[in-house]
């Protein structure tokens, strides 16, 4: 986390840096990165869409509780990864997947321009 801090010199003049703030919290991990990934592809991936598929995890925190944040690529036949198009997260200690019908629209949306802009590309 990035954070702004003032210092006043001798006339009154405000600067600022940048400096960096770390914190630690306790949080219960139940849900390994691995198991926060395939619970992405069963069950929000294969509702989505073909091509869509879950890659690899960060653990991060929202406003309440910590998540693996699994990140949803468009991958396609002979072409590989096409680029991100969405997240999902998934909270690390109930398992609970944390995204809503609006996202899921939003990946979509974004599979869909991604796929045909890749397809006006490719011809």
């Amino acid at each position: 986390m990035q954070s702004r801090c003032a210092r006043w010199n001798n006339d009154d003049r405000r600067q600022q840096h940048a400096t960096t703030m770390t914190f630690q919290a306790p949080a219960s991990l139940n849900i390994s990165a691995e198991e926060a990934r395939r619970l992405v592809n069963q069950q929000v991936v294969t509702e989505l869409g073909t091509g869509l598929i879950a890659r690899d995890p960060e653990l991060t925190t929202d406003r309440e509780r910590v998540v693996w944040r699994v990140p949803i690529v468009l991958s396609l036949p002979n072409l590989g990864d096409l680029g991100q198009v969405g997240a999902a997260d998934v909270d690390a200690e109930s398992g609970d997947l944390l995204i809503n019908t609006d996202d899921q629209e939003r990946i979509i949306q974004r599979a869909r321009r991604l796929c045909a802009s890749t397809t006006l590309q490719a011809e």
